[in-house]
């Protein structure tokens, strides 16, 4: 005896099984993902203190790296004090922050000399640090 199917699958079915597992895999990835997400800049060690300041928005950083190679670093690249200065000059809207993060064996001068030209441009200046653990 010959047993006929009634119903047929259809052969759109055949794909759907691949294409969910695509798009939960997708899905997986993009929530992983996000906390694999890096602050851009110039990695730093900056010192512990028991003091916190509420977030900035829309910080402009300036980083200072530790000796031997002791540097300043605006939007990512190496400048110098005067083109530092120009930068900030040129920069529109002074209602946003300066946040200095400084290595914790950076020279104090070099901070000192990076706050002194954004305090005489009239920016808002914040040095950074982590909170204290202890």
């Amino acid at each position: 005896m010959k047993l006929v199917r009634t119903a047929w699958p259809h052969p759109a079915l055949i794909f759907i099984a691949p294409a969910l597992d695509v798009v939960l895999i997708l899905v997986f990835f993009l929530i992983l993902s996000t906390s694999f997400l890096l602050q851009p800049g110039v990695a730093v060690s900056v010192p512990d203190s028991p003091f916190l300041l509420a977030p900035q928005r829309d910080p402009q950083v300036v980083s200072v790296t530790a000796a031997p190679a002791a540097a300043v670093y605006f939007e990512n690249q190496q400048v110098s004090f005067e083109t530092l200065r120009s930068r900030l000059e040129s920069q529109q809207g002074r209602t946003r922050t300066i946040v200095i993060k400084a290595d914790r064996l950076a020279p104090f001068e070099l901070i000192a000399r990076v706050m002194t030209v954004a305090l005489e441009l009239g920016y808002p200046t914040v040095v950074g640090t982590v909170e204290n653990s202890r």
